[in-house]
């Protein structure tokens, strides 16, 4: 192993392994991209590796930082960013399609390497994590472009997952090799009740949706009714032994995905009501029926995510969907989308494609986003309400880096 393996960060291996895929394999691939990144993250301190792929995980540094970290930081120029508009529409169709795209590099001072990991419905908060080399990597947050003080995330690899509109940031750490899940203010860091636990999306109420206990391997859908309360877990159906809740509205619905014993989850849905659905697996073009459906996040009565079927010779595919809650019904995208695939109250779609390239997709259209200094290879992780606004990060090799991940913001009219 090299110097430069030992070096870099999970997220950073992952990609890397991932990026040595082909562009056009000669079958269906068999990895996932999603769960992949999921469960790097979730087994990194176990060495483990979903697709079966060996891999020896870097010593987890212990989240750091705070104020007197960003204030240090607060050298570069703010990115401008314009004040968040109200939608006027909250219509589930396309409006127009996407113009006058820009892209610019978020401040970090004299850091480089950095992550965004989400964002806020407005656009003005966006969460992530930055690299100083000889110190520790912590968690940092933007508003309006600017670098904010915030009370550091306990624990390792601290990772905030989403934030609502008023600031509050959800998120996970690691204690030992276990999970915790944590809610920051501007002012503190509270550790959510329930022990062992996951938090994954938040809402302007301040409800929070997450998992209890070991994700993705029987782990216990959950909400927090608020950053105090204790845990409510979610029901489950019947025959179903686990799941995870991944993304919440505002009128409260939690899209996850629940799993039987020895199988893989698919797509759930807990309604305000009560109730809940499963989300039955989607027709592929062809007109085969997918395996399953993993959803990727949720606004306004529609998730977004990916069909998967799984072939008799182990291969495995993926399509790209938006399922419309009142009807029950699927709409294929254009294009397969890297996940996650975001969605805006307009209808536009923020995701990569094959080629890892940022896009948005409006109806049929799918409109490039700008690039970063010739940079190829993105991530992208929140997108406003509006569709005004998105953010990333660039997973390029450099000369210097392994991985090159600059954390970045489009804005478009």
């Amino acid at each position: 192993m090299t110097q430069e393996y030992r070096d870099m960060t999970e997220e950073d291996r992952i990609v890397r392994i991932l990026r040595q895929l082909p562009d056009e394999p000669p079958a269906p691939s068999t990895v996932d991209v999603a769960r992949t990144m999921v469960e790097g993250r979730r087994r990194r301190r176990a060495r483990r590796w979903s697709a079966g792929v060996g891999l020896a995980a870097v010593t987890a540094i212990a989240a750091g930082g705070g104020t007197a970290a960003v204030s240090a930081m607060r050298e570069t120029a703010p990115v401008p960013v314009p004040a968040a508009t109200p939608v006027a529409s909250r219509s589930s169709e396309p409006v127009k399609t996407p113009t006058g795209c820009r892209v610019a590099l978020l401040p970090t001072g004299d850091i480089t390497k950095a992550l965004v990991t989400s964002g806020d419905p407005t656009g003005r908060y966006l969460a992530g994590r930055v690299y100083p080399p000889g110190r520790k990597v912590h968690t940092v947050l933007w508003k309006d472009g600017v670098l904010q003080p915030r009370p550091a995330m306990p624990g390792a690899d601290a990772s905030f997952e989403d934030i609502n509109s008023a600031g509050l940031a959800v998120g996970t750490s690691f204690d030992g090799d276990r999970q915790q899940a944590y809610a920051s203010t501007a002012e503190t860091t509270t550790r959510l009740k329930g022990g062992r636990a996951v938090a994954a999306a938040v809402n302007d109420k301040g409800v929070i949706a997450g998992t209890l206990g070991e994700p993705h391997f029987g782990g216990v859908p959950t909400r927090w009714p608020s950053l105090t309360a204790a845990p409510v877990k979610l029901p489950l159906p019947a025959g179903f032994i686990g799941g995870d809740a991944g993304a919440i509205a505002e009128d409260g619905t939690i899209a996850g995905t629940v799993q039987r014993t020895g199988k893989e989850g698919t797509g759930y849905l807990w309604l305000p009501d009560g109730s809940g659905r499963l989300m039955p697996p989607p027709t592929f073009k062809d007109g085969s029926k997918a395996t399953h459906f993993w959803p990727e996040s949720i606004i306004d009565g529609v998730v977004l995510g990916r069909g998967i079927r799984d072939g008799g010779d182990g291969s495995r595919s993926f399509e790209s969907f938006r399922y419309r809650i009142a009807t029950g019904k699927y709409e294929r995208l254009p294009i397969e989308l890297f996940p996650p695939a975001i969605g805006a109250a307009n209808g536009w779609v923020l995701g990569t494609t094959n080629g890892y390239a940022p896009v948005v997709v409006s109806g049929e259209e799918v409109v490039q986003l700008p690039k970063y200094k010739g940079m190829t290879e993105y991530v992208v992780s929140a997108f406003s309400a509006d569709g005004k606004s998105g953010a990333g990060y660039t997973t390029d090799t450099t000369d210097a880096e392994p991985v090159a991940n600059r954390p970045l913001r489009w804005t478009c009219s």
